[in-house]
């Protein structure tokens, strides 16, 4: 199993990040896939190392998230590329469009969106997209890049059954399914089943969006398997055959 997206240099996990690595490691995640979300995050990023040497185990990830694109944005992009540079990160991300908190700099979270699109075309790298009551002004921005290289993910999916038709049939991109998947009220669960469980991938967005039964509780990568479960539940198949294909098309990014 494979955490695609998940926080853990945060600090809701200062006090106890080896516990959790312990039991993220005895739970059967074999890789977490760690984003980062201005230049801040890096260092923090970089010292998860230390804590587990295993090759391959962590996947680093460069990016300038929308909800931190402020007046300095050209100067945190600035870092960002020069850490891409580095030969230390396999991705950039977490990027993209969110209109939920503050609309200030939504103009500079375009041109911060498409600058670092860019950039993973120039780089070959595959890019994890934060999209939050966004997508319809995401679309016209990601539409140019279909048939061009890119690739990625649709971080913690929201949109709609056509919008995922598109982004994955046209795009290629795959969707990345977390602990709302078990909510009562969620809209993606009705139609999930519709889209081809080859571009479904897994990830919890720890610490945040923990699934049922621990809704409301700080997330973990140990929670995947209750992720698993339910996508077994919509797809009509084992938990291994989740666990198996979820993981395929997760490595697939780098192959």
């Amino acid at each position: 199993m494979i955490d695609t997206h998940t926080h853990l240099y945060l600090p809701e996990f200062r006090t106890d990040i080896e516990e959790v690595l312990k039991r993220t490691q005895a739970t059967g995640i074999t890789q977490c896939w760690i984003p980062g979300i201005d230049a801040d995050s890096l260092s923090a990023m970089d010292r998860l190392y230390e804590l587990i040497p295993a090759p391959g185990f962590f996947r680093l990830f460069a990016g300038l998230h929308p909800c931190e694109v402020k007046d300095n944005y050209r100067k945190e992009l600035d870092l960002i590329r020069q850490a891409l540079l580095s030969g230390k990160y396999n991705g950039i991300g977490e990027i993209g469009l969110d209109r939920h908190w503050d609309l200030t700099f939504f103009d500079q979270q375009m041109e911060a969106l498409r600058i670092q699109l860019d950039w993973a075309l120039e780089f070959n790298m595959p890019v994890l997209i934060h999209t939050r009551d966004a997508f319809e002004e995401i679309m016209p921005v990601i539409r140019p890049y279909f048939n061009k290289g890119l690739k990625g993910i649709f971080h913690s999916y929201a949109g709609t059954l056509e919008q995922a038709r598109e982004l994955t049939a046209k795009g290629g991109f795959y969707l990345g399914i977390n602990g709302s998947i078990t909510y009562k009220n969620s809209a993606q669960k009705l139609f999930l089943n519709e889209i081809p469980l080859r571009y479904i991938v897994t990830e919890t967005d720890a610490p945040y969006l923990s699934p049922v039964p621990h809704r409301g509780k700080r997330n973990e990568p140990s929670n995947i398997p209750l992720i698993v479960e339910q996508l077994a539940v919509i797809y009509k198949k084992t938990t291994e055959e989740i666990k198996n294909i979820t993981s395929i098309n997760a490595n697939c990014l780098f192959n």
